[in-house]
């Protein structure tokens, strides 16, 4: 292995090595001494490499890196292909502590869905006092207790394993590039607009007896996908077939057709407050593009 660069944060390192890969360069990001250096297969590569490290350096934010990151060298850059791309890297990586570094977020909010449906399961009492502290009340009641909290935590009722896995295995595909490309500040301001909204409205139009992530992941589809047609350069993509797909199950929600109750609410006001999200998120990246 020849050492080609190292660099502080793992987002850069992964995103240069997808760009090699890109390019048809092979390589590999290994940690050293708190570094994330990026090492060539083959030293007949060494001075192309070279050459795009450079560039990389000196404009980090160019799209065809984000790009890069996106389709790895392959046709297929959809949502589907960047997890796979990831889960890659999670393989190659000699220590995965690398890996919760760069998707902290992610992380977090998938541990505590898991830690609090673990707490409903356990028994009787750590149930009940999920129930009691968890799960969201009506307005009257949350104005006289200040307890806000309860806005945000119905996300992370979840109460059949079907559920959970459902949720949590769209947030693992749908948050981590919103996570590595646009920052975590951008992925918990994502998340607690689109928490809100959804909540907020089903708690409104449906009452207090809903939870789950359903919402969440519907705001971050909606995300995910007017930014990938309001800034095709910026390298976020989602299939048509999964956009239709979550049209489709949103459309089957409120024909009541299934056998459990659906947060219609809460899953449309999600898909509304991510597009509009989106929207305000071009809108800003136009005007720094513009002053720089």
């Amino acid at each position: 292995m020849q050492m080609l660069v190292c660099f502080s944060r793992p987002q850069s390192a992964h995103m240069l090595m997808d760009y090699l890969t890109a390019q048809r360069i092979s390589s590999i990001v290994r940690e050293v001494e708190g570094q994330y250096c990026v090492e060539l297969e083959h030293e007949h590569d060494m001075a192309q490499a070279k050459a795009i490290t450079e560039h990389f350096v000196d404009a980090p934010n160019d799209p065809r890196y984000q790009a890069a990151s996106w389709d790895n060298g392959s046709v297929d850059n959809s949502i589907t292909a960047a997890s796979k791309q990831s889960t890659q890297r999670w393989l190659k990586s000699p220590n995965t502590i690398a890996q919760l570094r760069m998707f902290p977020l992610t992380y977090l909010v998938l541990t505590l869905n898991i830690i609090v449906f673990a707490l409903m399961s356990v028994s009787y009492e750590t149930r009940l006092w999920v129930d009691s502290h968890l799960f969201i009340v009506p307005f009257n009641e949350l104005q006289q207790t200040s307890q806000w909290w309860r806005l945000l935590t119905p996300d992370f009722l979840h109460f059949s394993l079907l559920h959970i896995a459902f949720n949590l295995l769209w947030w693992w595909i749908l948050a981590r590039p919103i996570e590595q490309y646009l920052g975590k500040v951008s992925l918990i301001i994502t998340f607690i607009i689109i928490s809100l909204s959804a909540n907020i409205g089903q708690l409104y139009f449906g009452g207090p007896n809903f939870g789950g992530m359903s919402g969440v992941v519907y705001g971050l589809l909606g995300f995910t996908w007017w930014l990938g047609w309001l800034k095709p350069q910026w390298g976020f993509k989602v299939q048509p077939q999964i956009v239709g797909f979550m049209l489709v199950w949103l459309v089957i929600g409120y024909a009541d057709v299934l056998f459990v109750s659906m947060a219609n609410t809460a899953h449309t006001l999600g898909l509304v407050s991510g597009c509009l999200l989106a929207l305000l998120w071009s809108v800003i990246g136009s005007r720094l593009g513009a002053k720089r």
